[in-house]
């Protein structure tokens, strides 16, 4: 008896074993085996963060969730992993749930990030410079995404804003050039200055319905209370309902699909660089509700052809069409009193300006230094006669 008892207890210790040693292999399965030689600093409280990348040699990282002292890993240090061109991938764990300033910062051959599921922030320039960074899920519980968090991720093709962020710094993700499409939630109530500036690859912007602060349409974004056209792809079409009132500076910067453009009445300004190296615009209608168009505001558009300026634009601002190189053609009204320095500078081929007011009002206006170097032998064409350059 004591003898097959024995042996059954026996059976059940090996059988437990195998049971514990195959949820072990499951487990690593699971979890990529952490990376070792990581650097740790200890908080002193049982807790502690990454400072840097140590003695490890891995390029795909995996970050542990309790350091080789036991303490669990709850943060990521400052500039923690700061222009590591080796670095590839990165696995952060869920114990993690602050990753402070600039951790990633330069990092250009990071493609992709697990990032953990109980970050509520990310933070200032966090993957700033991350050039080939294509792939990222921001986790849902994320509320703030912050000034140059993920600017100049040059190749990041798609990014999902979860429904939790109420906020997006400023330049978040400035010159993401291969962004293709941006949802803002509803639940976002502040998007800072250049947020999305030189993302010259959008044709796609929405807005959740229910957004109290923002709105879309014709793939534009628009701040409501303002009625300020705040970005717009080489898809857009401007709203001609009167929502928009006013355009944005940089709105439409590099946008070189863009290539038709019709402002709608009920604007009032254009501001500066707004349509700015927009090379496939080819015209440009001016209405006459507009009575401020900001510095080089397209300038660089070097496929624009003709343009018209309506009767509310009282001053052609420094650098407005500088090197619209195949520009032949614009109309000036009788309003305006000056035109700024280098305002048609490198308009090579431009053959004709045609004035409505008289060759008196044409030569009363004040005009910058250089305001037309390096254009064509044009003609300006008054309401009583012609003069020539």
């Amino acid at each position: 008896m004591k003898s097959g008892l024995k042996i059954g207890l026996f059976l059940l210790c090996l059988c437990t074993v195998l049971a514990v040693l195959t949820a072990c292999g499951k487990e690593e399965e699971s979890y990529p085996e952490a990376s070792f030689g990581l650097a740790f600093v200890s908080n002193g409280d049982g807790t502690c963060e990454v400072s840097g990348i140590g003695r490890c040699t891995d390029t795909d990282v995996v970050i542990p969730s309790k350091s080789p002292a036991g303490d669990r890993v709850t943060s990521i240090r400052s500039k923690a992993f700061y222009d590591n061109e080796n670095l590839t991938s990165v696995v952060i764990p869920n114990s993690v749930t602050d990753i402070k300033y600039g951790a990633f910062w330069g990092c250009e051959n990071l493609t992709s990030v697990v990032l953990p599921k109980g970050l509520t922030k990310i933070e200032e320039r966090t993957f700033f410079d991350c050039y080939e960074l294509t792939s990222v899920v921001i986790p849902s519980g994320v509320t703030v995404i912050d000034y140059y968090a993920f600017a100049d991720c040059a190749a990041l093709t798609s990014i999902t804003i979860p429904d939790s962020v109420t906020s997006i710094g400023d330049s978040a993700f400035s010159s993401c050039y291969n962004l293709t499409s941006i949802s803002i939630p509803k639940n976002v109530t502040k998007i800072g200055k250049d947020a999305f500036v030189g993302c010259h690859n959008l044709t796609s912007i929405t807005v959740a319905k229910g957004n109290s602060v923002y709105r879309s349409s014709g793939d534009c974004l628009i701040e409501t209370a303002s009625k300020t056209l705040l970005l717009g792809s080489n898809s857009s079409v401007i709203p001609t309902d009167g929502s928009v009132t006013k355009i944005a500076d940089k709105a439409f910067i590099s946008c070189k699909g863009l290539t038709f453009l019709s402002i709608p009445e009920g604007v009032l300004s254009i501001g500066e660089k707004a349509f700015i190296n927009c090379t496939g615009l080819t015209s440009v209608v001016i209405p006459n509700s507009v009575t401020s168009i900001g510095e080089s505001a397209f300038s660089y558009c070097s496929g624009l052809t003709t343009v018209y300026l309506g009767s509310g634009v009282k001053r052609i601002e420094e650098a407005t069409f500088m090197s619209c190189t195949d520009l032949t053609s614009i109309t000036v009204p009788s309003g305006v009193t000056s035109i700024e320095g280098v305002a048609m500078w490198g308009c090579s081929k431009l053959t004709s300006i045609t004035y409505q007011g008289t060759k008196a009002e044409w030569n009363a206006i004040s005009k910058g230094s250089n305001w037309n170097a390096n254009t064509g032998n044009y003609t300006v064409r008054c309401s009583d006669g012609d003069l020539s350059n």
